[in-house]
């Protein structure tokens, strides 16, 4: 959606996988524009906003998760956006192209934050970021986030870092104002990044089981605590095979293999969802951002005892090389020595780096093993010795 908003994808059909229409020829009846009051589970039956009931054998319950608002004053002004569908997405496009929006502020500085920094840059919209954490992307070690930081700035972006967001109010000049703790910003629009919560009310009203996470709790069937109840996508849980627990991990090709799942199930077939291992990406202008698996505080977390080491290496092979640089960060656990996790920034070749190793995480290897993995080698794509080979061995020095 991002994409969308800054015109690198131009028709927002483009992004409608399917239409009502096209679901109609399949014998799918979809009723858009049409929200559910209640479930009752003894009577099998959903009570729709349109006053109908629809009986049903089995329920699939897909209800998503909402974007994070900010409970502050003027939170509801005009002007004020969330990004968490097509709809808001329209809106924002909309609303940025009807009213000249020369100025931006960004509430939240994760992947949904980010991607906007540069759709409201490609459009022209000077554009400044804030988080009352420390650096953007917390998730990432602090050397990948100064990277991050760095290509913001080059981009003319502003971070501002550890910054409250307090209260927005109507502005003078431009159309509103945010009020923080470290000063007032002028904006015409803003958007809060500020994540997802799930939504889990029909569920909980139906006395299903919640994880701990407090998403639905689910079966490798996507089954809940209610038999003839499955539930798919952001409003429940998934498995970590790497932290061997359940966990809430809310993103679109996770919720789309829980769906097929699911249908395979219901329609007769005995199909399991094996799980994650918490494999992500995203583009920030010219850098690949992109990680896998623990981090060393989760690794903790789980019962891991925790070792990591971070290179800055080459994308391609040296003769090849640009001046692209290349942070490449693992996480292994001392006494076995299998890797935990994986972090990767640089102008290339960090996703092709992060799905290979989330190919060894799912399959529980070792660094001994992945020092030597036999890689695709050409100097276009890397050296004969990769970066996943020399951050393996190098961080091996560290089990004794």
């Amino acid at each position: 959606m991002p994409y969308y908003i800054g015109d690198v994808i131009k028709d927002y059909k483009k992004l409608v996988m399917r239409t009502p229409e096209e679901f109609g020829k399949t014998g799918v009846d979809v009723k858009i524009k049409t929200g559910v009051e209640t479930i009752e589970p003894d009577q099998r039956s959903v009570h729709l906003s349109d006053g109908s009931i629809l009986p049903y054998d089995i329920l699939v319950m897909a209800t998503g998760a909402d974007a994070v608002r900010l409970d502050i004053p003027g939170a509801d002004l005009e002007g004020v956006f969330v990004l968490r569908d097509l709809t808001q997405a329209l809106r924002i496009k909309s609303y940025v192209t009807e009213k000249s929006c020369r100025k931006a502020v960004i509430v939240g500085a994760g992947y949904i934050g980010l991607e906007m920094c540069e759709a409201f840059r490609s459009l022209g919209i000077e554009t400044q970021v804030i988080d009352i954490l420390p650096r953007p992307a917390l998730r990432w070690d602090q050397e990948l986030a100064k990277r991050m930081s760095e290509e913001l700035d080059r981009n003319q972006v502003a971070f501002l870092p550890g910054t409250k967001p307090l209260a927005i109010e109507k502005g003078k000049d431009f159309a509103l104002k945010l009020i923080t703790d470290k000063g007032d910003l002028d904006a015409d629009i803003i958007l809060m990044g500020l994540g997802t919560k799930r939504n889990t009310r029909l569920a909980e009203s139906m006395g299903i089981t919640m994880g701990e996470s407090g998403a639905i709790s689910v079966d490798f069937f996507q089954r809940t605590s209610r038999e003839e109840v499955y539930a798919v996508g952001d409003c429940c849980e998934v498995f970590h095979r790497v932290a061997g627990k359940w966990v809430y991990q809310p993103l679109g090709d996770i919720a789309n293999k829980q769906g097929r799942t699911a249908g395979i199930n219901i329609g007769g077939g005995a199909a399991q969802f094996a799980g994650i291992v918490g494999a992500q990406s995203f583009k920030l202008f010219n850098l690949e951002v992109a990680a896998t698996g623990l981090t060393e505080e989760e690794a903790e977390k789980y019962g891991f005892q925790p070792v990591s080491t971070l290179i800055w290496g080459l994308p391609v092979g040296r003769p090849m090389a640009r001046g692209e640089k290349l942070g490449l960060k693992l996480v292994a656990d001392k006494p076995t020595g299998r890797l935990l996790g994986a972090q990767a920034v640089g102008e290339k070749g960090a996703v092709a780096r992060i799905n290979s190793l989330s190919v060894a995480l799912w399959s529980g290897l070792t660094l001994e093993e992945i020092g030597y993995l036999d890689l695709a080698y050409a100097p276009t794509f890397g050296g004969a010795w990769d970066a996943i080979h020399i951050a393996a061995q190098g961080l091996m020095r560290k089990l004794a």
